[in-house]
């Protein structure tokens, strides 16, 4: 229904690997499933939002439903709704016009959205599931749409991205970073002559680093931490986390320190990856 979230659905559905169209003219819908089906590698996940404003073009879609896929296997439907009340005030907060007032019928938008309603009743029930969006926030929506998603034997399974990006602090902090960790309690290889010219990625400055009982502490609690956080934030549906890790110049602790704590993250439920700033 519009006003029921469906710009937000649409974007939790492109984050997790949907190729997306919007507003698309059922008499065209054929056509598309035909073209799609000549290039799968891009269209094998497809989310499309139809343009569904009379009964003629729902008993159209229904027909060519009927002839491609008559069990529903292959193409699934989300309805979204909200309560009358619900969609009158965000049209309100928004000030945008209801697409499908039309002042020759209705006297308010009410009218509008009780029309709406029972036009789009025969989707409702065939719909594989039914999601009132009147009492939820834009998070709740997309868990409770994800959590679909990821139920459906084609479901992209795309996981958050953790990225660890080391940096020296006198080079300024990066500004893209969701956390940060100073590492510069650490002893510094700087000050080592035979290490000052190397990095944190040779194994020599790392395990001058790393072999410090302060180091193996840390590396010990913060990967306890992130333990906790990553499905904390993954729940939330955040797509990429960014973890900064400083020293001063950039050069060697907080190098092997992002190297080793990569290293702790399970590639089976993350993307994970390192940058190195300011080598």
């Amino acid at each position: 229904m519009s006003g029921a979230g469906k710009s937000h659905a649409l974007d939790t559905l492109e984050d997790r690997g949907f190729y997306i169209l919007d507003n698309l003219p059922v008499p065209l819908f054929r056509q598309f499933i035909e073209f799609s089906g000549s290039t799968p590698a891009k269209y094998e996940r497809t989310a499309l939002l139809l343009d569904i404003d009379t009964r003629d073009k729902l008993a159209e879609l229904n027909k060519v439903l009927d002839e491609i896929d008559p069990k529903r296997k292959l193409i699934k439907f989300v309805f979204l709704e909200a309560t009358n009340e619900t969609i009158v005030k965000r049209y309100s907060e928004t000030r945008r016009p209801h697409p499908g007032f039309d002042s020759a019928k209705d006297k308010s938008l009410e009218d509008t959205i009780q029309r709406e309603r029972s036009r789009l009743q025969p989707l409702r029930e065939i719909a594989s599931i039914v999601i009132d969006t009147s009492n939820l926030s834009v998070h709740e929506l997309r868990r409770e749409l994800g959590g679909f998603v990821d139920s459906l034997p084609f479901a992209p399974g795309k996981l958050m991205r953790v990225n660890f990006l080391s940096f020296g602090f006198k080079y300024g902090l990066p500004i893209d970073c969701d956390l940060v960790i100073d590492v510069r309690f650490l002893p510094n290889p700087h000050f080592v002559e035979s290490l000052r010219e190397k990095t944190g990625l040779e194994p020599v400055v790392r395990d001058y680093v790393l072999e410090t009982a302060p180091a193996r502490e840390f590396t010990k609690l913060y990967s306890e931490l992130l333990a906790f956080l990553l499905p904390q934030y993954a729940f939330e549906g955040k797509s990429y986390l960014n973890i900064g890790v400083g020293c001063t110049g950039g050069q060697h602790r907080s190098v092997a320190i992002a190297e080793a704590l990569q290293t702790l993250i399970d590639p089976k439920l993350y993307l994970v990856s390192v940058k190195h700033r300011d080598l």
